[in-house]
């Protein structure tokens, strides 16, 4: 089992990256994002890894987050995703909206996956609904005193605000849907909150 690899970014494909660690090059399928593109070729980093092992071939998966690995592992254990397409949800979805989206029921938003129809969209709904939680992708609020950074929409911001709401009561679907829907990139968690409370009252 390999838990993790860390070594030096030696190059970066469409849906993988060579890292190399002790002179061995390690050819890993990956979700490309910007926060990969960003630390460039050259540079140290961590990948936790999933080994799928089969007759023909020996393929590693890595993720930047040990929690994007958890949803991974989860997703392909829902009958017909399989490690291509739950790369495909993760590479073209954020972590957290995939979780927002079964905790919605919005199977709408993982059809939009190439390969993902809407069967396969409503068997990942049901099979994870009750296994998903926004905390997994939760940031940690900054620290008193510390530069407050505008938010864009689905940071963690976005997940802090649903567990406060889960905390006051509402069920997770609820609390995702009406922070949706007030959602905005300059606001903050106290906002998000405030607003979705309002929302939540008014019994949208």
């Amino acid at each position: 089992m390999i838990a993790f690899v860390e070594g030096t970014l030696r190059d970066i494909g469409e849906d993988q990256v060579v890292l190399e660690n002790h002179g061995i090059g390690y050819q890993i399928f990956t979700p490309v994002h910007e926060e990969l593109l960003r630390k460039g070729i050259g540079s140290k980093i961590c990948l936790y890894t999933y080994l799928n092992v089969r007759e023909d071939a020996l393929t590693l998966y890595g993720f930047l987050q040990p929690e994007v690995l958890t949803l991974f592992r989860q997703l392909i254990n829902v009958n017909g995703v399989g490690p291509k397409y739950a790369l495909a949800i993760l590479t073209a979805l954020s972590a957290e909206t995939v979780i927002l989206a079964i905790a919605q029921g919005d199977h709408k938003t993982l059809s939009k996956v190439s390969g993902i129809g809407p069967k396969t969209a409503q068997r990942i709904i049901l099979d994870l609904k009750d296994k998903v939680s926004v905390s997994m992708v939760a940031e940690p609020a900054a620290p008193a005193g510390s530069s407050a950074v505008s938010p864009a929409p689905g940071s963690g911001v976005t997940a802090q605000a649903i567990l406060a709401l889960e905390a006051l009561g509402y069920a997770q679907a609820d609390a995702a849907a009406a922070v949706r829907q007030v959602m905005r990139p300059d606001a903050s968690v106290q906002d998000l909150i405030k607003e979705s409370l309002t929302l939540l009252s008014a019994g949208y």
